[in-house]
């Protein structure tokens, strides 16, 4: 049977191994979580709300599973064209190709949430990762549009601090001898790390235990 040149374009001669790479990929993947919320207004004066995963959220949930399998993800522009590749460390590919089609007159703001539009979803289709309930290129559509963080996202933002975080500040909170010296440890990691001082935290904890300490020094 003769061989269609133009699905040759689109990968590389042998993709049995980017293919087993790319099913253990989809099997390990956590979808990434709808971390913002549009507020549109259409040019017909109608409003709706809708949440979407942004372009940063899918790069950052695939980019472990992706290591782990060999893979890697490449887009590029040529013309006016968005150009995916998805590499795998054999050497096989899968390839995709969009059109970056714009009104003549729109401005730079319009072209990038339309790069940035087809980008996240050229990037999710050949992953196969979902990352909305609907779309979210209402610029590039001349809809007004207000992105905002979901109330999840501001709340895992918030809640978030690394295990480097922690030590250096149990490690900080140990050199502690007076009263003072507490008041600015205290101080530092509430400014600096809000996180780490929610009331349940280790580093909260161990501060209680600290200033308990402090007082029967002081008794």
């Amino acid at each position: 049977m003769e061989e269609n040149p133009n699905v040759q374009q689109f990968m590389s001669a042998e993709i049995n191994e980017i293919s087993a790479a790319l099913s253990a990929f989809q099997g390990s993947i956590k979808q990434p979580s709808l971390n913002k919320e549009v507020e549109v207004q259409t040019k017909t004066g109608r409003t709706y709300t809708f949440k979407y995963a942004d372009l940063s959220a899918c790069i950052s949930a695939a980019a472990q599973p992706l290591k782990d399998n060999g893979l890697s993800v490449v887009q590029i522009i040529n013309g006016q064209k968005l150009i995916t590749i998805l590499t795998h460390k054999s050497g096989q590919w899968f390839r995709s190709e969009t059109d970056i089609r714009i009104a003549p007159n729109a401005n730079y703001q319009e072209l990038g949430s339309a790069i940035t539009y087809l980008k996240r979803y050229s990037y999710c289709a050949i992953l196969g990762i979902v990352a909305d309930i609907d779309d979210d290129a209402n610029i590039a559509c001349g809809n007004q549009a207000k992105i905002t963080e979901t109330s999840k996202a501001k709340k895992t933002s918030a809640l978030a601090y690394t295990g480097e975080q922690l030590a250096q500040a149990l490690n900080e909170l140990k050199q502690v001898t007076t009263s003072q010296e507490y008041g600015d440890c205290w101080s530092k990691w509430a400014n600096e790390c809000p996180a780490l001082c929610k009331k349940g935290t280790e580093f909260y904890n161990a501060c209680i235990e600290k200033s308990q300490e402090l007082n029967d020094l002081q008794q």
